[in-house]
């Protein structure tokens, strides 16, 4: 019998200003009705549900957007060092906090590592540190390499020990491919349905395609903020 305890992740997926505010350059419809519940939710979750908290932010540099998959689809957004690349909710006090920069939609790409000319130390170090896990967004002192990092929380050969809680935007883009790295990775999925957006499609939508049904119900499910909370015996 294994009595290992899961490792319990909770996920915050892009909630940055350039997403969830109207005045965003990626304003995604209705992100902003999400805020207060999402808030509200953080607060009320005790620590000891979660091991870790990881904050997810999409991190684009106007010295080399144009060149990007993301330019051929939408405008320069989540600009590091700009208000639109803040965070949304605040995220003190949560369990284990750390965070992941991406330029590209799925959190589980590579640095491509292109020859760019930066002007700015800041900007050069949070460039490097992409697809990481770093302590600090803006002054990280602790960058462990992302794959790395996670097989020393859980041991890659019990990769469903990690249990992920998943919620934020955009459902059908940077939530979809998070989602499919930590299922390729045999990790169990929650995703809170009513704390999520998308751009073309919402949570239920995203699920119901073919790829995902595999998956359901063992491996991956939905559910309300209001049910996880009575799960986690809140409510």
């Amino acid at each position: 019998m294994n009595n290992i305890q899961p490792i319990r992740i909770l996920q915050i997926g892009d909630m940055q200003k350039g997403f969830t505010k109207k005045s965003g350059n990626l304003y995604v419809s209705g992100a902003e009705d999400i805020l207060g519940p999402a808030q509200e939710f953080l607060k009320k979750i005790p620590k000891s549900a979660f091991s870790y908290t990881f904050v997810i932010l999409d991190t684009h540099f106007s010295e080399e957007y144009a060149e990007s998959e993301e330019a051929k689809e939408f405008p320069l957004h989540c600009e590091y060092q700009t208000d639109d690349w803040e965070l949304s909710l605040d995220v003190s006090g949560l369990p284990e906090t750390w965070y992941l920069m991406k330029n590209q939609f799925p959190m589980w790409s590579e640095l491509k590592g292109q020859v760019i000319s930066f002007t700015n130390p800041d900007r050069i170090v949070a460039y490097e540190s992409l697809f990481h896990f770093v302590d600090d967004p803006r002054h990280p002192r602790q960058v462990i390499p992302r794959d790395s990092f996670i097989h020393s929380i859980a041991p890659e050969q019990d990769p469903a020990n990690i249990e992920v809680t998943l919620f934020g935007v955009a459902s059908d883009f940077c939530n979809r491919f998070a989602m499919e790295g930590w299922l390729e990775r045999g990790a169990k999925v929650t995703i809170v349905e009513d704390l999520t957006k998308g751009i073309h499609k919402e949570t239920f939508f995203v699920l119901g395609e073919c790829q995902y049904l595999k998956y359901l119900p063992d491996q991956l499910r939905t559910v309300t903020s209001q049910d996880l909370l009575r799960e986690l015996d809140i409510l």
